[in-house]
């Protein structure tokens, strides 16, 4: 009985997820919930993006990128109006940063769901540009220490970003005309994740896996998806030498 397995590198870590699945000819271990409710589908939808976003990061961001808060003081504009204004300051930090030689990176939601509207951003860092140069192109609210931060860059700090910016998106998204269509807006630039997939021709694998040389096990999670097969996914970090 075979399974697949999913190894994700980046820089300073290599995750490894294992699985069975029906295509695979997986045999389930648990018999799959069958009253499964919305909520639960939503929550392996958001399990899922979190994942898919926390990869984008982690590959793309550094220490030091900057996490940026865009608000908007009274009074606040609709939801179509705040998105032009973003896909507006976009366009002018991509011209600010290409007049210092540089090309943008960035990552950003727009949140309007039971608070007042407001946008979440990642972006890369540049030299020459700062939080001077970006709040000049902010005329709506003031930027202040609190909305401009350096990214720490660690995977979890990346991870953490991934769930909290998945969150705030989780309602707009499922309203009815909502004008932000996916959890998150991404730059084209962006590089693909490291993703490669391997069958593997055994009926088990080990409980506790091994690291691969250079790294070391940060965590080791065993559990059941939501059809009844059973998953393993260790993460692992590089071994920093002295």
């Amino acid at each position: 009985m075979p399974y697949r397995k999913e190894i994700f590198t980046a820089p300073g870590v290599r995750e490894v997820k294992k699985y069975h699945t029906w295509r695979l000819g997986g045999k389930k271990t648990r018999a799959r919930n069958e009253k499964e409710t919305d909520p639960a589908a939503k929550k392996v939808n958001a399990r899922r993006a979190k994942e898919k976003l926390y990869r984008l990061i982690i590959t793309n961001f550094r220490r030091d990128d900057y996490r940026i808060d865009l608000t908007y003081s009274d009074p606040p504009p609709e939801p179509e109006e705040a998105v032009r204004r973003m896909q507006r300051f976009i366009r002018k930090l991509r011209q600010v940063y290409r007049k210092k030689g540089a090309e943008l990176k960035y990552i950003y939601v727009t949140e309007h769901t039971g608070h007042r509207i407001h946008h979440h951003l990642i972006v890369n860092q540049a030299e020459g540009i700062g939080r001077k140069e970006i709040a000049a192109l902010w005329p709506y609210a003031r930027l202040n220490y609190r909305s401009f931060r350096f990214f720490d860059g660690a995977p979890e700090d990346c991870r953490r970003l991934a769930d909290y910016l998945i969150k705030e998106t989780s309602q707009t998204i499922r309203e009815k005309g909502a004008v932000q269509k996916l959890r998150w807006c991404a730059s084209k630039n962006l590089k693909k994740p490291d993703v490669k997939y391997v069958t593997i021709y055994s009926r088990h694998w080990a409980e506790r896996p091994k690291p691969a040389r250079g790294y070391q096990i940060r965590e080791v999670e065993n559990g059941y998806t939501a059809e009844g097969y059973p998953y393993q996914i260790c993460c692992m970090v590089r071994v920093q030498r002295e």
